[in-house]
């Protein structure tokens, strides 16, 4: 499994970024890109292009075909035209932002949009607490990436991202040892 958490520029320095505990766990399958409107990292386009990559991405809903969805949905299927994939791809692009940040970056990143999406199964509400303004049914950075371990049979890894996760989220600095 390679993780890409393509970030917005202001989430780098947020300390609420649970992106970050993935990163220093498991450098070497989790790995950050920096997000730029006018120069998309080449590495990042061509990873993307492959069959077996994709974008994590909402799940289409039937209230978002309709037209139902309210504005604190995650409601970003609009903005999609890659097809969804049925099976875990070796490569996942997760958008590491605000969702606020998140939907500016999928409206301005024609290669987001056509991208192959992945969807995670449903899952409970969000435990993510450090942040105001969450959408329904959306989880944080490292929820995703625990929830991508437990599907691929990373359950060491997933169990010790929680764990980190636990302490962050509690307020604690997120450090072991």
């Amino acid at each position: 499994m390679n993780v890409i958490l393509l970030t917005h520029e202001r989430e780098v320095d947020r300390p609420t970024n649970t992106g970050a505990l993935a990163l220093k766990a498991y450098p070497q399958w989790c790995r950050r890109i920096i997000w730029s409107r006018v120069h998309p990292d080449e590495a990042l386009l061509l990873s993307l292009q492959q069959a077996d990559a994709a974008v994590l991405y909402p799940a289409v809903t039937e209230e978002a075909l309709s037209g139902e969805a309210s504005g604190d949905s995650i409601n970003f299927e609009s903005q999609s035209s890659g097809p969804y994939l049925r099976e875990l791809p070796e490569t996942l692009v997760i958008i590491d932002a605000t969702w606020q940040e998140a939907r500016k970056m999928i409206r301005q990143s024609p290669y987001l949009k056509q991208a192959n999406k992945f969807s995670l199964p449903e899952a409970d509400t969000s435990q993510f607490k450090l942040r105001r303004n969450q959408v329904e049914g959306g989880l944080c950075t490292l929820e995703c990436i625990i929830r991508l371990c437990s599907l691929k049979g990373l359950c060491q890894e997933a169990e010790y991202l929680a764990q980190l996760f636990v302490a962050m989220n509690e307020g604690h600095s997120g450090k072991t040892g």
